[in-house]
């Protein structure tokens, strides 16, 4: 069960082996928003994505648990991630990954000597299905990427907790969204510190699981797989993602795949960096007309910067895009 004292203890157990990634300003979203935007830099992290803190949570709780080996499903930055994690602890990874998985994150899994598996299925719910269905086959424990209470506590607890210290007077929080880790323990820990803060969710337009989830009254695990830059966030919601994030989120805002690349591009522009699309989803969100004008301090969050040299090249060169 997600609480406040394991998010403590997700702190404190990761204290000195992830990295406090910095908080940069955003001159151009402040002077457009008329508020001050700050970046929190999760692009930055190690292994280049956020999730990197869920993955050696979950695996140093594994081997507390003496379980020594562990399956998982990936669009690549779990999967990353633990293969990572996997090196810190010990615990062995089996990761299971879409067909079309970014061959960047691909390769980096598989250089950290992960045992890489590429499921038939190009969809995440199809693949993390099969994945499930492999890991009781070897009669291994099953990690999820988002659905997880040590995942949501490390990934979402632990950052809101060092955002809070980094920009004490920050309200309004801008957040990417696949299937709730990192949105649902962000919430969760913020909620509980600042019951007047705002949590806004940013999802893809196409697969927009908690958004359908909320509709719905009770979460979508499935969704239609789709090919997008933001693989991060395709697919349906969890189920414990989803009763603790439904209660503590103020808004939805959807962005579409050309508005991904246009964000992609104007953080190259504006701020020098290359963010993955599931990451620039939320500058996509602030950039938008219809973006509702925030009247406090806010921080959106880049939450990864794994993306494949060709994809970057191709956002880069694509003339009807202009900043």
């Amino acid at each position: 069960m997600l609480t406040l004292n394991l998010i403590k203890e997700a702190c404190t157990s990761l204290n000195g082996k992830v990295r406090v990634t910095p908080v940069e300003e955003s001159p151009v979203l402040s002077e457009h928003l008329g508020v001050p935007v700050w970046l929190k830099l999760e692009n930055l992290q190690v292994t280049g994505s956020f999730k990197a803190r869920g993955a050696l949570f979950s695996l140093i709780k594994c081997r507390d648990r003496g379980q020594q080996h562990v399956a998982t499903c990936s669009a690549g930055n779990h999967g990353r991630g633990l293969a990572w994690a996997s090196q810190q602890t010990g615990v062995r990874v089996t990761i299971f990954v879409p067909s079309g998985v970014d061959a960047t994150k691909f390769d980096a899994m598989q250089r950290m000597g992960a045992d890489v598996r590429k499921s038939a299925f190009f969809g995440y719910d199809e693949t993390e299905a099969w994945a499930q269905s492999e890991a009781e086959s070897m009669g291994i424990p099953f990690v999820s990427a988002y659905d997880d209470d040590f995942v949501m506590a490390a990934n979402g607890g632990m950052i809101a907790d060092e955002v809070h210290r980094q920009l004490p007077e920050a309200r309004e929080f801008v957040m990417p969204v696949g299937g709730g880790g990192h949105a649902g323990g962000f919430a969760f820990y913020m909620k509980s510190v600042l019951p007047d803060s705002r949590i806004i969710a940013c999802q893809h337009a196409d697969s927009a699981g908690f958004l359908r989830s909320v509709e719905a009254g009770e979460p979508i695990l499935e969704l239609p797989p789709i090919r997008t830059l933001a693989s991060g966030l395709e697919g349906g919601f969890g189920i414990k993602t989803y009763d603790v994030l439904k209660d503590r989120y103020d808004d939805i805002r959807l962005v579409n795949e050309e508005e991904l690349r246009r964000a992609m591009r104007w953080m190259m522009e504006h701020h020098q960096m290359i963010v993955e699309g599931s990451s620039a989803v939320t500058i996509a969100a602030l950039l938008h007309p219809d973006f509702p004008k925030p009247t406090a301090p806010l921080v959106a969050f880049l939450s990864g910067r794994n993306v494949a040299f060709e994809t970057v090249r191709e956002v880069m060169n694509e003339d009807d895009l202009t900043s």
